[in-house]
């Protein structure tokens, strides 16, 4: 019996190629497989966190901006606080200035804020309430003035000699319409000194010819061949000034002009002075081989006559150029 298969083949050819089409035929239920890619730039973007740095030495503060934008800043309130980290309340009418700029430091700047203590332990709002600008990588100063002038005396009193420490809370904030803010701390020292009580000042009693100290016995003096050495003695009274140094004046004798000072003894316990040839020649208008008048003065360290001359006690003389010298007294 012959068998035919042929049509059976054709079928099954027929099933292959339909499902062939179906596979091949993208639908909702099928995934692409191809696929592209591209780069591209997008500008820069900042976050909304403020680098705002505050180092301070002494007095005076350096302000430094690590955002990657522009900030402001102003200082916000300040405090007190003694050597071991407690609070202090600020006296009232203490007064805290702040200037800004490179040469804050100079007396002359204008202060920029300004707080002054009303009394009470809580920590002082700075008034002003404007703004510096801190541009970034450009480091901005601020110093501190701290005056105690209007606050009075019993309420320095138990502060008087401390070392404070005085705390200002500065704040940086974004410029423009962001929102973003910080604050940092800033300590400088201060030490609180009452001010200075006047006192009246002591009158001392005039030196007047009746009542004034004078050298005693002045007219003695012995001389080698080199020098002439002087002696006196002084009586120390009541009421007078101590001496802190005694000078030896000497003008040509016979004549009546002002003297010239030729040695300085700068102990006012010395009783005595040595004069040479060439401290006498130092002076340009005295001469060789001329006779000189000597007077022996103390000079007084405070009061209203500064100092008080012996008479003319002596008389020394400068033989030629030889460099020897004369001496002898004169009558008292």
């Amino acid at each position: 019996m012959r068998q035919y298969r042929t049509p059976t083949a054709y079928v099954l050819g027929v099933l292959v190629l339909l499902a062939a089409i179906v596979l091949t035929t993208p639908n909702g239920g099928t995934q692409a497989r191809w696929s592209a890619s591209a780069q591209a730039a997008v500008p820069a973007l900042t976050t909304g966190r403020v680098g705002f740095e505050v180092g301070g030495v002494q007095d005076s503060a350096t302000l430094t901006n690590t955002s990657g934008f522009g900030v402001r800043y102003r200082p916000l309130q300040v405090a007190l606080l003694d050597s071991s980290g407690g609070s202090v309340a600020p006296p009232q009418g203490m007064r805290f200035a702040y200037r800004a700029g490179a040469d804050c430091a100079a007396a002359e700047s204008p202060a920029q804020w300004t707080a002054v203590a009303p009394g009470g332990p809580a920590p002082v709002a700075v008034g002003g309430g404007t703004w510096a600008p801190l541009d970034r990588d450009r480091p901005a100063g601020m110093c501190l003035t701290v005056s105690t002038d209007a606050v009075a005396e019993d309420a320095l009193r138990p502060l008087d000699g401390q070392v404070l420490q005085v705390v200002t809370q500065v704040e940086a904030a974004s410029l423009g319409d962001g929102t973003w803010s910080t604050t940092r701390s800033w300590t400088a020292p201060f030490t609180v000194e009452l001010p200075a009580v006047e006192q009246p000042p002591v009158e001392q009693p005039p030196a007047t010819a009746a009542a004034r100290p004078v050298v005693q016995d002045a007219a003695q003096c012995g001389a080698d061949k080199s020098a002439a050495l002087l002696r006196w003695e002084w009586t120390e009274r009541s009421g007078v000034p101590a001496v802190t140094e005694w000078q030896i004046w000497v003008r040509p004798a016979g004549t009546t002009g002002a003297p010239t000072q030729v040695q300085t003894v700068r102990d006012g316990a010395a009783r005595t002075a040595q004069v040479t040839a060439s401290d006498l020649l130092k002076p340009s208008h005295l001469r060789p081989s001329q006779d000189h008048e000597v007077l022996v003065r103390a000079v007084f360290a405070t009061g209203g006559t500064p100092h008080v001359d012996s008479a003319y006690a002596w008389r020394i003389k400068t033989p030629g150029g030889s460099g020897h010298i004369n001496c002898e007294g004169l009558p008292s």
